[in-house]
């Protein structure tokens, strides 16, 4: 049986007052699926005033119908997705943190498939999606300066680019390691190459 035929066995638990953790999880899975354009922002505004306006564990179920499948067994007790136990805030952000972090280091073994890897498993407008386009913008920008100061040092023949190359070298380093430290410290660091240089291939927000 589909969300959008309610059980009708009517669970006593489903007469239960819902809790402010229940109406969290709700919110936050609803804006999830619009986040993964499984709904449009009309329905989000609909479905979001059904689960603030909810005073019991079957109203806030209708917020669901038509876009969650419950198995019988869980309506058969009265359970739904919005009843799941939030993740802790702290776990979250710490999961997430970790995830940049290695959005930014990776590329030393990776390169830009590390960044790509975290930006598409990560979730729309998360901290570990940003990071990880910030990390790529960055590696790809890197790239196409490494490029145009060897075609100019072809034009140019002579030492006088060994040092540019040894420059560019270390900074890239540097600001690679600082990337990664801020993003598993939680940090929203901008890197100053991208900040001047404002190549956005992967959205950062």
């Amino acid at each position: 049986m589909s969300a959008t035929q309610p059980n009708p066995y009517q669970h006593p638990t489903l007469q239960m007052s819902v809790t402010p953790e229940q109406r969290d999880r709700a919110v936050s899975w609803l804006q999830q699926a619009y986040a993964e354009d499984r709904i449009g922002e009309s329905e989000l505004d609909w479905r979001l005033g059904q689960v603030l306006e909810a005073t019991s564990r079957r109203e806030l179920n209708q917020a669901f119908y038509g876009i969650v499948s419950v198995p019988l067994a869980s309506q058969a007790v009265g359970l739904h997705p919005a009843y799941q136990p939030l993740v802790r805030p702290e776990t979250r952000e710490h999961a997430g943190r970790g995830a940049a972090g290695f959005a930014h280091l990776s590329v030393f073994f990776l390169w830009l498939l590390g960044p790509l890897l975290v930006f598409g498993l990560s979730s729309p407008g998360s901290y570990a999606r940003r990071e990880a386009a910030k990390a790529f913008n960055f590696q790809l920008l890197s790239f196409l300066l490494l490029i145009a100061t060897g075609i100019v040092s072809s034009i140019f023949p002579g030492d006088g680019f060994d040092p540019v190359f040894g420059l560019m070298a270390l900074g890239w380093f540097v600001l690679t390691i600082v990337g990664g430290a801020k993003a598993l410290q939680g940090e929203s660091w901008r890197n100053p190459v991208t900040r001047a240089l404002k190549l956005q291939v992967l959205s950062e927000k």
